[in-house]
């Protein structure tokens, strides 16, 4: 942890953001062919008259959930990239005003 208040690697940024982005485009793909698998089975691996269908429902609904909570890692790194963009632009601001005060 940085002993200063205020610490941005922009590199270490981009990286975290990007893997954060990463792992939505992998894991929901992953999830849905999980769902086709589990269908399979249930239709035929697995089969019982009331009981498959009851399971093939669960599963959609547990899929569909897994599938939103992935989807908002992405929102963190948003977060992390708007940080990072708004810091950047208020150092930038910062620094043309002094510039402009100072000739």
């Amino acid at each position: 942890m940085p002993s200063n208040n205020v610490q941005l690697q922009y590199g270490q940024i981009e990286t975290v953001s990007t893997q954060l982005t990463h792992a939505v485009t992998t894991i929901n793909p992953q999830l849905m062919q999980l769902k086709g698998s589990v269908d399979n089975l249930l239709n035929d691996g697995l089969f019982l008259q009331q009981t498959s269908p009851a399971m093939q429902h669960a599963y959609e609904q547990f899929t569909v959930q897994l599938t939103q909570i992935v989807t908002k890692i992405e929102d963190f790194a948003k977060q992390f990239t708007a940080i990072k963009t708004q810091i950047d632009d208020m150092d930038r601001t910062m620094a043309a005003q002094i510039k402009g005060n100072g000739s």
